[in-house]
């Protein structure tokens, strides 16, 4: 009976010590949104592979004081900004993250096909498992820009067809600034499908295109995020 008790008790510190060190993570904002994900602040190749920042060169702004506008239509790749200089909607370069619901539209458009196409490029996910994704990936950014502590740097070059600006996000992760896009393909969160730019004083269009293709290919055979789904 001792042996017994003396198991369990040890299993009831094991199971507190793994609740502290998740609770841990969670405060510090290192917590992977789901199974499977990593964290920047992990040993491994990952956490070596985002690309140091720069916040100026060339025609890029860099825009300060940023905030999250909440109660406006936003998901992994677009969002509503506050900044220094006025209010604007923004766009990622280079990361498409799926659709968080399926739609139809007033002109009698839906949004099936592109779901469709969002879910065929994670290696066939269905209409569920793609919205599924989607809301994982709005819920991770909005997670990280709600935090306040954000940058933004653009051309302010538009967005085909609509009011929304093209535009590179710096956020803290795992004690280091990283690109938003970056974070939403090693997160397996976004595919790289939308219009790219040369990073601020680094790689240009097509060798940051390629990297993030590289790294890609290891998310998806880690089975990371949309990948391992």
């Amino acid at each position: 009976m001792k042996q017994k008790a003396k198991l369990a008790f040890t299993v009831v510190l094991i199971i507190i010590a793994l609740y502290l060190k998740f609770k841990e993570a969670k405060e510090d904002g290192t917590a992977a949104p789901r199974d499977g994900s990593i964290t920047a602040a992990a040993e491994g190749v990952f956490a070596e592979k985002f690309t140091p920042v720069q916040t100026s060169g060339g025609d890029w702004e860099l825009l300060k004081n940023c905030k999250f506008v909440t109660g406006l239509n936003s998901d992994g790749d677009s969002f509503h900004i506050q900044h220094s200089n006025g209010k604007d909607e923004f766009r990622l370069y280079f990361v498409d993250t799926p659709e968080s619901e399926y739609r139809e539209y007033r002109n009698g458009d839906i949004n099936g096909p592109r779901l469709k196409e969002q879910g065929d490029y994670f290696g066939g996910l269905d209409r569920e498992e793609t919205t599924k994704l989607g809301t994982e990936g709005t819920e991770f950014t909005k997670s990280l820009l709600l935090k306040g502590d954000f940058k933004i740097v653009t051309k302010w070059e538009p967005v085909a067809r609509d009011h929304r600006r093209h535009c590179f996000v710096i956020v803290p992760w795992g004690g280091r600034e990283v690109y938003l896009h970056e974070l939403m393909v090693a997160q397996g969160l976004g595919r790289i499908h939308t219009r790219g730019a040369g990073l601020p004083q680094g790689r240009g269009y097509h060798d940051q295109k390629k990297y993030l293709q590289r790294w890609e290919k290891e998310v998806k055979a880690k089975g990371i995020g949309g990948w391992g789904m």
